[in-house]
Parts: structure tokens; C-alpha cells; sequence
């Protein structure tokens, strides 16, 4: 019961604010064993054309990842959920597209390639390694809605299929049940617009048209992220993308991972202390 109350809190706290999550959770899921996460995201762009205006796009997804670790420091994971995809409508237009809730789908996968030691005085502070990671993530999702002009003589209903890949590297050190962690990432949308064009009294399309939907000119972005282990596996995770007000993700994520036993010893990928 209070598992189920806390994923609630959650999808009432994500509402309106949601990025697939280079995290979540931090660590890569061990050789052999199995994970699974939950994230709830929303993100936006800030799309800018040579030629014509500049788009703001949003969007917001709830999506699940299954993950298997394949190789002793790499795992690899599937997505699968919703998302949806919105921004303002062309000129003359008396509507936005308000895109419906789509089936989104896509693979990722994380490898924890490097640790390394501070050189701290303290002696406990030392002993905690930050680790590196490299993630990538694509994800290809659907979103429909219809745009009116001139008073609703002229509509079109678009559909948008966009392939979204996102590239990360972030470095991670934990304290105790706390696992902050910093990066950067870079996002790249690609896709194409399907369009049937309809006037006023008729209910058969006049004109059905396609167009490349591209985002060419996204920046790489700094991260920032926070793992909370909850007990019995569970790893609640907050991270958040900022490149101005028109470019932001927020994310929560829920995940739970396997925990080695005390005896079990783990070797790090670590470069030797003198």
C-alpha cells in the first residue's frame, strides 16, 4: 500500500512537469540481473530554422524501461509507454497542435566505462570513487491533432512521427543513501509530418502532403541529477536539463534494482591509489 501511495504522490507531482531521464537510476544494473524503472517526463525545444520562424515544442511522456545487464559494466534497456507532442501552430492558424497521447517505443543502453578517486586529505572522503557513464537512448513516438484556419473554412489533421536520440556522459559520487550526479547531454529530433487537408463541408481530404520535421541546431545541454535509495531495492530519481526558458527537462523516475549481498565483492574499474 504505501508503494502504491508513493507512485501516486509521484504521477501527481510530475503532472504538468516530465526528458527521458539519463539516470534513473545512476548505476548501471549488474551482470546478468534484471531492473525495472518507471519515468515520468516533460521536456522542450527550442527548434530554429534559417528560413521562417522558430518553434517552441513540448512534450510529455510516462514511459517504462526493462533493463538487462549484458556485459559486467554495461546494460541495455528497452522503452515503452506514452507520449505526446505540442507547439504552437502557423501563422493564421486559430489553433495550436495539441497532440494526443501516443504509443512511444525505443532501446538505450548505459556503460559505467571509468572510476576514479579524489585526492582528498580526508580519508573518508577518498575512499568514495566518482564513476563515469556513457548513455544513449532513442525513442521514436506518434502524435496527432487537428489545426484550423480562416474560421474553420480550411483544417488540416497532422500527424507527427518523430524519432527522438539522446547522447550523455555524466559523472556520479555517492553519500550514502544519496547519489548526486552531473553531465551533459545532447537531444536530436528527426521525423516526418503527415497532413490531410480538408475544407469546410467536406469529410474526404483535398490534398494529403508529407514534410521533414528536423531539428538540426540542438546545443549540448548540462544535467543535473539526484538518486535517493528508498530501501528494498527502490531508487527514486530527480534530474533536470537547463539551457534557458524555452529549452528544459524535468523527470521523475521510480526504479528497482538488485542490490549485492555484504560478502559479495565487487571489483571497480579503478585506477590504483598509490
Amino acid at each position: 500500500m504505501k508503494r502504491i501511495l508513493l507512485l501516486n504522490l509521484m504521477l501527481a507531482l510530475a503532472g504538468p512537469t516530465m526528458a527521458l531521464l539519463i539516470g534513473n537510476p545512476t548505476k548501471e544494473t549488474p551482470y546478468e540481473k534484471f531492473s525495472l524503472s518507471m519515468e515520468f517526463d516533460y521536456e522542450k525545444w527550442l527548434i530554429r530554422y534559417e528560413v521562417g520562424p522558430n518553434y517552441n515544442l513540448n512534450s510529455q511522456r510516462l514511459i517504462v524501461k526493462p533493463s538487462l545487464g549484458i556485459f559486467r559494466w554495461t546494460e541495455a534497456y528497452g522503452l515503452l509507454g506514452m507520449a505526446d507532442l505540442n507547439f504552437p501552430a502557423v501563422s493564421r492558424a486559430y489553433s495550436n497542435f495539441n497532440g494526443s497521447q501516443e504509443l512511444a517505443f525505443g532501446l538505450g543502453m548505459k556503460t559505467h566505462f571509468a572510476v576514479w578517486y579524489p585526492a582528498f586529505n580526508c580519508r573518508r572522503i577518498s575512499k568514495q570513487p566518482v564513476r563515469l557513464y556513457a548513455v544513449t537512448n532513442w525513442l521514436t513516438t506518434v502524435s496527432n491533432d487537428e489545426v484550423f484556419f480562416g474560421g474553420g473554412v480550411l483544417h488540416y489533421v497532422d500527424s507527427y512521427r518523430f524519432q527522438h536520440v539522446d547522447i550523455g556522459l555524466y559523472g556520479s559520487w555517492q553519500f550514502g543513501r544519496t547519489i548526486p550526479y552531473l553531465g551533459v547531454k545532447w537531444t536530436y529530433l528527426t521525423g516526418r509530418r503527415y497532413r490531410k487537408a480538408y475544407s469546410q463541408n467536406s469529410s474526404e481530404p483535398y490534398a494529403k502532403l508529407t514534410g521533414l520535421y528536423n531539428d538540426p541546431q540542438q546545443y549540448p545541454k548540462p544535467l543535473v541529477g539526484l538518486d535517493i535509495d528508498l530501501g528494498k531495492g527502490y531508487v527514486l530519481s530527480l534530474e533536470t536539463s537547463y539551457w534557458g526558458k524555452s529549452e528544459t527537462s524535468i523527470g521523475v523516475g521510480l526504479s528497482q534494482v538488485y542490490s549485492p549481498n555484504r560478502n559479495e565483492i565487487e571489483e571497480d574499474q579503478a585506477i590504483e591509489r598509490p
